[in-house]
């Protein structure tokens, strides 16, 4: 869904401390019902009161920290929370994406002109 991309996307902005990024996935993450809580909650690595978007957030979490190597048991945890092998694979692919995102706006020092997230 469109909130599962936002949140993917707000994830891995974060981590990554693309402050560019982080105020274009909140102001999207916005404009597809994301609450500002959820997304204060996401970026913090805290529970949003959603199984499955906590499912997702764990899950990218994980994969950024272990660079995908993960064990059996965690790809496990996904599918249980209803994840299907090509939501896995769309993932994965909005991951790549985002991180390339971060990097570019990191290295050109991109001005923000989006509300900063709070």
């Amino acid at each position: 869904s469109k909130q599962e991309q936002e949140t993917i996307k707000l994830l891995v902005s974060e981590i990554a401390g693309c402050d560019y990024c982080v105020a274009a996935h909140t102001m999207l993450g916005k404009m597809t019902g994301l609450s500002r809580d959820a997304m204060k909650q996401i970026r913090k690595f805290e529970p949003t009161g959603d199984a499955k978007r906590d499912a997702l957030v764990r899950f990218v979490r994980l994969l950024q920290q272990t660079s995908g190597t993960i064990l059996q048991s965690e790809f496990d945890a996904i599918k249980a929370a209803g994840y299907t092998d090509q939501q896995i694979v769309e993932i994965s692919l909005a991951i790549a994406v985002t991180t390339f995102t971060n990097v570019f706006n990191r290295i050109n020092d991109t001005t923000v002109d989006f509300p900063a997230a709070d």
